[in-house]
Formats: structure tokens, C-alpha cells, sequence
């Protein structure tokens, strides 16, 4: 355990943690776009910015998902110069995704309706990486990528083209703090896409029992084939969620009722 000061209050914390995972801990609200916590820290949104110091550190803005606690650390969530640094961070996002409802919301959250910068074309992908991350360390496909720099980087597919590695799984649709990546289901087709960028097209699989199309092949076979299964369990591989519930239920009852 180790002393520091966190908004003039003094704790003792765990070796490890970051000032971001302290701070929330004790209620403190900072503001991230590029932090989850399976995924650990990144430091590229720069909203949760905190103003810190210590024996080794000197006094500066420095991103608290990114920052070890140290003995002596002296931490500042809301000064000054960290709300303009927030408010500025803001403004920029908004320049680049300016109808992005989740954004909009969170910054009027911090006090910042509008932005002084350019908006014209986005597709309010914010670059906050997390769906790339996600897809190459979590999922393991790397289906996702970054392009270009500077005010050209974009998210796509590999190649640029319709991604050959993508399972479907929508993972990256779930995380996007921006809503900026779209899945679409028409009949049996998945479309995944970031405004006018396809990234991958996959055929839907339809439950044998109800009709219902549920989720892509190449989804199926990715988590039946990493599944610690139970030896000699059958694996009905063409029920959608809510069939396969109902189905293992009276496939246990059925066995249980015999004793």
C-alpha cells in the first residue's frame, strides 16, 4: 500500500492501480471515450485528463487511465486548466463526429454544446481505437484496422476492402462510445459499416426451429470451436439463443425425470 492525494483527500491505495481506476473508486466522475476496462489503458481520447505531481513527477496534465499511482502523488481532477483542457478536447471531438447522439450527450454532460472548430464531411468515427483493439486482442481476428494520418486516419477494413477475416460478431458495434459503426440485418445479410464505408457483409444462419436469423456462420463456428464443452455434449449449432435455452431446459428435465 502507498500514500497519495487525490483532490486534497489522502488515501492509501493498492500498488498497480491507475489514478483513473482510484478516482472512480471514490465516486470522482472523469470523463473517457477510448477506456474499457478488458481492454486496459490506451490514452488516446485525452478527455480524462487530471492535473498531478510528485516526487518524480512534475506538475502537468497527464491522462489518469495511463498513470500509475507512485508514494507521494499529489492528483487535481477538476481545475481550471483541467475543464479547459476537457472543453477544447470536446470541441475537437465534436468537429470530427458532430452528430454523434452519444458524444453530444456527454459533452453537454461537461458543459460544452457547441464546438469553434470546422465540421463538413465525418462519419463520426471519434479514433478513439477501441473497435480496432478489440477485434486484434480480444476477438483475434483483426478485421479492423487503422489508415491514413493526421486528419486522413480513418478505421476500415483490412485493405481497405470488404473485410475476409470478420466473424460478424458486431463486438465492435457494442463498444463504439460514438455509435459511429452500424450493423444492419436485412433477411439473411449483416451489414457492418461506418457511414458510407461497408466494412463486412456476412450471410445470417437461421434458428431450425423458430426461422428466426441470429447470427453469422463464421460467429457460430468461432465460439463453438474455442468452447470448453462438456465431452459427448451434442451442440445444436442451428438454434438461435432463446430456442437453445428452451431446448437444453428440457433436455435436463428430461434427464432428471427419470430418477
Amino acid at each position: 500500500m502507498m500514500e497519495i492525494s487525490l483532490n486534497k483527500k489522502s488515501l492509501q491505495v493498492e500498488e498497480g492501480k491507475t489514478v483513473l481506476e482510484i478516482a472512480r473508486s471514490e465516486g470522482i466522475d472523469i470523463p473517457t471515450l477510448c477506456f474499457y476496462e478488458a481492454l486496459g489503458p490506451y490514452g488516446a481520447c485525452r478527455l480524462c485528463v487530471v492535473e498531478a505531481e510528485g516526487p518524480m513527477l512534475r506538475r502537468q496534465l497527464i491522462a489518469s487511465c495511463t498513470l500509475a499511482v507512485s508514494p507521494g502523488l499529489v492528483v487535481e481532477t477538476d481545475t481550471p486548466l483541467v475543464r479547459q483542457s476537457r472543453k477544447v478536447v470536446f470541441e475537437l471531438l465534436l468537429g470530427r463526429a458532430p452528430d454523434s447522439k452519444p458524444l453530444l450527450e456527454l459533452a453537454r454532460k461537461y458543459g460544452v454544446e457547441s464546438t469553434r472548430f470546422p465540421t463538413g464531411q465525418s462519419d463520426n468515427c471519434v479514433r478513439c481505437g477501441l473497435c480496432v483493439r478489440v477485434c486484434r486482442d480480444k476477438i483475434g481476428v483483426s478485421a479492423l484496422c487503422f489508415a491514413g494520418r493526421g486528419q486522413k486516419k480513418r478505421v476500415t477494413a483490412e485493405f481497405s476492402k470488404l473485410s475476409e477475416t470478420c466473424i460478424g460478431c458486431a463486438t465492435c458495434v457494442n463498444l463504439c462510445p460514438a455509435d459511429a459503426i452500424q450493423a444492419e440485418d436485412q433477411e439473411d445479410q449483416r451489414r457492418i459499416f461506418l457511414k458510407d464505408n461497408t466494412i463486412s457483409r456476412q450471410t445470417l444462419v437461421s434458428c431450425r426451429i423458430c426461422g428466426t436469423y441470429y447470427h453469422t456462420q463464421r460467429f457460430i463456428d468461432y465460439v463453438t470451436n474455442r468452447s470448453d464443452l462438456e465431452e459427448g455434449l451434442k451442440v445444436e449449432r442451428d438454434l438461435c439463443p432463446a430456442c437453445a435455452r428452451r431446448h437444453y431446459a428440457q433436455a435436463i428435465v428430461g434427464e432428471l425425470s427419470g430418477y
